[in-house]
């Protein structure tokens, strides 16, 4: 014999359903709501630019306590990498407010994980707008408030991160054969700057300190035949010592220039 519903039951079920599904869509609106804005939150930060090493589970903390260049803050949506030669052991990208803290991940050779080495000297790459609002990637300067520049020193680093935008032409033509070799770099008492290619040719060579102040130069040189050597000891033309750091160099024939970078220390 089949069971049947009164009309009452009917109606009665109907609506107990209905209320079910008020109650239930509620909490699935939430939960649908509360992912999308987890993911977009991800993706926003999210490295684009840069490649770090994944989790190695060996964590050494550095916090970023502001990023400029020639003393204006950096952008948001800046990506800051920090590497271990050439390789970028750690990665974060920056959203409008400091300080920012970057994990850098020490190697793992039990596991055979990729990272950085203790003792091994901190590079930071910054991947961000110019003045100019020309997207770049660059080698950023550091001043220390905690830490000494090298991987695992103490259990964390504070420091700042600073360059410079040195205004010279965007159209340049290297001469055939050109090239600027420095050495040793870094340095710690004496860099060398062997200028080769230039042909009976006249040039100015200066270098900036990370905060854009010049704070060395030479003008009327010669190429002396196609080669040229300049010795620069970290100091000004005056002689006072310069702080260690990343300094950067500008070298310019007639139209065209040539800009690099040399680390100096003590």
């Amino acid at each position: 014999m089949r069971d049947t519903l009164s009309q009452e039951n009917r109606e009665t079920v109907k609506t107990v359903g209905i209320r079910r599904w008020c109650f239930l869509f509620p909490r699935i609106n939430s939960w649908v709501i509360t992912v999308a804005i987890l993911f977009c939150h991800y993706i926003g930060n999210a490295q684009t630019h840069f490649q770090p090493v994944p989790s190695t589970g060996l964590p050494y903390t550095i916090v970023v306590t502001n990023a400029t260049i020639n003393g204006v803050p950096v952008v948001s949506g800046s990506e800051i990498a920090v590497f271990d030669d050439t390789l970028c052991v750690g990665a974060v990208v920056y959203q409008d407010t400091f300080p920012v803290t970057l994990t850098a991940w020490q190697a793992s050779p039990t596991y055979e994980l990729a990272g950085f080495t203790p003792g091994h000297s901190m590079l930071f790459k910054m991947f961000t707008r110019n003045p100019m609002g020309e997207w770049f990637e660059g080698i950023f300067g550091t001043v220390y408030e905690t830490g000494n520049g090298f991987f695992g020193d103490g259990a964390y680093s504070v420091l700042t991160l600073i360059t410079a935008s040195v205004a010279v032409a965007k159209e340049s033509t290297y001469p055939a054969n050109f090239n600027i070799l420095s050495y040793p770099n870094p340095f710690n008492d004496q860099v060398i700057f062997k200028i080769s290619g230039l042909i009976n040719e006249k040039f100015s060579f200066k270098i900036y300190s990370v905060s854009g102040q010049e704070v060395f130069s030479t003008f009327g040189l010669s190429s002396c035949g196609g080669n040229c050597f300049v010795e620069w000891c970290g100091q000004t033309l005056i002689g006072r010592l310069l702080p260690s750091g990343l300094y950067l160099f500008v070298m310019q024939s007639g139209n065209f220039y040539y800009k690099g970078r040399v680390t100096f220390q003590k």
